[in-house]
């Protein structure tokens, strides 16, 4: 079995063909939600709605006037930025991260900037921020997030 960090998903017993769906969920929707703490103020509410308070997205883009279509698109880049073994990584590891490669990480991993908006938003090279994010890439691939 492997552990919630490699998969999020697997679930003790499923190999048994006991239909597991809801647990899965439920374990899935726990560990989005505990990672959305490590996101923006405003990408972290929205998923709280989302898997918190179990709003649809189409209720949740009524409520901000937003088309369903494109927050449901947001909400799925979100989720899948939040399951990766690197955001993982970065999350739990950054504190020991150097300052200048833990702002790369926060912007490019948790933030889930491209590398020339870190560079802008950082003010630091494009060079700087890419060789920053190889660093942290093979770190984490390293510990096998």
């Amino acid at each position: 079995m492997r552990s919630l960090l490699q998969d999020p998903v697997a679930t003790p017993g499923a190999e048994s063909g006991v239909d597991l769906r809801r647990r899965r969920t439920r374990r899935l929707s726990e560990t989005v939600l505990a990672r959305a703490e490590h996101l923006d103020a405003e990408e972290a509410s929205l998923i709280r709605a989302v898997y918190g308070q179990g709003l649809s997205v189409v209720e949740v883009a009524r409520l901000r006037g937003e088309p369903a279509r494109a927050l449901r698109r947001r909400v799925r880049r979100i989720v899948a930025r939040l399951l990766t073994g690197r955001f993982a990584y970065v999350a739990r590891r950054r504190s020991s991260f150097t300052p200048t490669r833990r702002r790369v990480a926060e912007a490019c991993v948790l933030r889930g900037m491209s590398l020339r908006e870190a560079s802008a938003s950082l003010g630091i090279s494009f060079h700087c921020v890419r060789r920053h994010m190889e660093a942290v890439n093979a770190l984490s691939e390293q510990e096998g997030a």
